[in-house]
């Protein structure tokens, strides 16, 4: 992720987080002590980075899945995991993930 996708996000959160102090504000200004609520929660899923890619990657090398990475590589086009577009890192995580759900589901 870029820098400034962080900042971004990071500017976002804290507006997110404004809205709930000033709800809790006019709450405790009204007499009530619980914060009416001014939008629906958002689902909050960590982001998904090259580093996390890698470490699961290297994991599944390790457990002896090397080949099945190295397709997936070229699946999306791609001679290393720090290529993968941003647009792909959650599909690609998720396919990693897989792979090692196939392990674990094989251990047992």
């Amino acid at each position: 992720m870029s820098k400034i996708k962080l900042y971004l996000d990071v500017v976002e959160e804290l507006r997110s987080l404004a809205d709930c102090i000033e709800a809790l504000a006019r709450g405790m200004a009204d007499g009530d002590s619980r914060p009416k609520p001014t939008q629906e929660p958002k689902e909050i899923k960590p982001a998904i980075t090259h580093e996390m890619l890698r470490e699961l990657a290297i994991t599944l090398s390790r457990s002896g899945r090397k080949d099945d990475i190295k397709a997936l590589l070229e699946k999306y086009g791609v001679k290393n995991i720090t290529a993968v577009s941003e647009t792909d890192l959650e599909s690609f995580y998720a396919d990693l993930k897989a792979m090692e759900d196939d392990d674990n589901a094989s251990t047992y």
